[in-house]
């Protein structure tokens, strides 16, 4: 019972610390967004563009002492174990304008929180950390992951748009870098934002080839890899790159019909795995819900337990299983 309690205050504790995060990271992605939007464009551009007055933006909420060690202590510990590049690109691929001490803090505030919650439900404490810990880092992994997924699909069906704009530019005599401004100019997210970002870079003294190959590597989009590689040949070699641009917009085009055609007819094998998988989850709560003391046994007896953890175990290789049968690349 004190372990309960224990835990039930640690997680609230930690709830108010992860709103804290989350207030700072919302507020500061406002600011970045802003200062990258004035950092886009020169003088003379904005003396031409009517800008509307914005409010001053709200100060961003303190950390404690005991927030700022914590984030301190989890930023060494990913920069000991070289992490921090790879959960900023994960981040940076979601859209989620947090840094990656933070991101991972609230991941451990998610597995503390889970943790006290299926101690008190399940009266078993061992049980209920072991659950938690894995069930919170796991939700909080596939909740960036699918937005990392859904930010990419919307980049891959704006891009067509994107490249017949500045095809269509192109055409009317603006250079390559003025036909892109264009685009962030006029366009939509993710995709203007990930323009703007590549833009930043090359006014920054890159290459914006290089800027553009490392977009398409952030948002996994081999089109637009294609497309670098055709303006590099172009620069080099000449040719016509609004030509190209446009029979690239044609070939994304049919790809994009051709997948939406698959996705079509695969669809009843995805709802067929759907249901297999949520299935036994669905029956085993509602036999917690109704009949908790028939599946007492299961979560506090060695047997169950050990029946429990295979169960789960089939259940995520079923999934996975599943998923690779449904999927059909094109």
């Amino acid at each position: 019972m004190v372990l309960l309690l224990s835990l039930c205050v640690l997680a609230a504790g930690l709830c108010g610390a992860a709103w804290t995060l989350l207030a700072r990271g919302s507020a500061r992605a406002d600011v970045r967004s802003r200062l990258a939007e004035t950092e886009l464009y020169r003088p003379e551009q904005l003396r031409r563009v009517e800008q509307p007055v914005e409010q001053p933006e709200p100060p961003a909420k303190e950390l404690s002492t005991v927030g700022r060690s914590v984030l301190s202590l989890v930023d060494a510990v990913l920069k000991k174990r070289s992490l921090s590049a790879k959960i900023g690109d994960d981040l940076d691929r979601g859209g989620v304008q947090l840094r990656p001490s933070e991101w991972v803090a609230i991941r451990l505030v998610a597995c503390v929180v889970l943790m006290a919650v299926l101690s008190a439900l399940l009266n078993n404490g061992l049980l209920g950390v072991l659950l938690g810990a894995v069930g919170g880092w796991l939700v909080t992994g596939l909740w960036l992951s699918h937005r990392a997924r859904k930010r990419c699909a919307h980049f891959a069906e704006q891009l067509p748009d994107v490249l017949q704009l500045v095809a269509s530019s192109l055409r009317s005599g603006f250079a390559l870098g003025q036909a892109l401004d264009g685009v962030v100019h006029d366009g939509v997210q993710p995709a203007a934002g990930e323009i703007a970002r590549a833009l930043t870079e090359a006014r920054l003294g890159g290459e914006l080839e290089d800027s553009l190959d490392r977009v398409a590597t952030r948002m996994r989009s081999k089109d637009l890899a294609w497309v670098v590689m055709a303006i590099r040949i172009s620069r080099e070699v000449g040719g016509n790159l609004a030509e190209v641009l446009m029979t690239t917009v044609h070939t994304v085009r049919e790809r994009g019909q051709l997948a939406r055609q698959v996705r079509a007819l695969s669809a009843e094998g995805r709802l067929s795995a759907y249901v297999l998988v949520a299935m036994p989850i669905g029956v085993g709560l509602w036999l917690f819900t109704v009949r908790r003391d028939y599946l007492r046994p299961l979560y506090t007896t060695g047997p169950g337990i050990a029946m429990l953890v295979m169960a789960v175990l089939g259940l995520v290789t079923g999934s996975f299983w599943l998923s690779r049968v449904v999927k059909v690349q094109v």
